[in-house]
């Protein structure tokens, strides 16, 4: 397959989910400055207008929508609309995620099922609703933001891992289909990043007790306007991986380098 001429983002349309704060609203922020009529979805309306008014103060005027990722119905509804008054997407963003630190026994069912909903179920259905449009147009990128931890193994955080790691191999399945009709795909994979997703993180059984040492953490990663410049560029190259920060590239390369028993190690030291 021939190698796509870099991805012209002036004048693209970008929807971008998560947009109301962190990582999504310097990604929604990002686009518009470089050009894109972005559309920023959350599940506070609120939030997703603040987004929008941030967007049309460093390029064209961006809109908003409220809508929950984890319900198909209600995103396949917002696509109907999108499509039915601009056409199909040139840049999706499944950004919207949440955090749960708890070994599987400290879990409940209905742990488990709300940050599979939102973490993987809420990329699955973005990719459904927005995608086929884009395909049969037969150009377009979709960014699906997993994690460093898609690679580094935690044993008190199995199911964001889980969810995160899903998200990466569902990124490299859909890239190896539709790069065939022209649509890319990329995986963003932040390490540590300064966004409010720790407060509205689960903390459950003895991982309550780190949750204070855990939000110092993140207050002291990286700003999210790297992942924000990562993510254009990733859209304009045709990306297929991008670990962000020094602590997911590190673990990127020790996935490759590591014996399984130096990965064990590492998962078991935890948080």
């Amino acid at each position: 397959m021939a190698r796509r001429k870099d991805f012209e983002l002036d004048g693209a349309l970008a929807l971008v989910t998560g947009a109301g704060s962190g990582i999504g609203r310097q990604i929604a922020v990002e686009l518009a400055r470089k050009g894109s009529r972005v559309i920023a979805v959350d599940l506070h309306g609120d939030a997703a207008e603040k987004t929008a008014v941030a967007c049309g103060e460093v390029g064209l005027d961006g809109e908003a929508a409220a809508c929950d990722v984890a319900d198909v119905a209600a995103l396949g509804d917002l696509a109907a609309r999108v499509h039915a008054d601009h056409g199909p997407l040139d840049v999706l963003v499944n950004n919207a995620g949440v955090g749960m630190s708890a070994r599987l026994t400290d879990m409940s069912v209905d742990d488990w099922r709300w940050i599979r909903s939102i973490n993987l179920d809420g990329v699955v259905h973005g990719c459904q609703v927005f995608g086929p449009p884009m395909l049969e147009r037969g150009s377009g990128q979709v960014v699906n933001v997993s994690s460093g931890l898609a690679y580094t193994m935690r044993a008190t955080e199995p199911a964001y891992v889980t969810t995160k790691a899903a998200v990466l191999a569902l990124s490299q399945c859909l890239r190896a289909d539709w790069g065939r009709s022209g649509v890319g795909v990329t995986a963003i994979c932040p390490g540590v990043i300064n966004t409010p997703i720790i407060d509205g993180a689960r903390f459950l059984g003895g991982q309550a007790d780190v949750a204070d040492r855990a939000r110092r953490a993140f207050r002291r990663g990286h700003p999210p306007e790297l992942v924000a410049r990562d993510v254009v560029v990733a859209i304009r190259k045709d990306k297929a991986v991008v670990p962000v920060g020094w602590e997911a590239k590190l673990g990127w390369w020790a996935d490759r380098l590591l014996p399984l028993g130096g990965k064990q190690a590492v998962a078991r030291r935890g948080l």
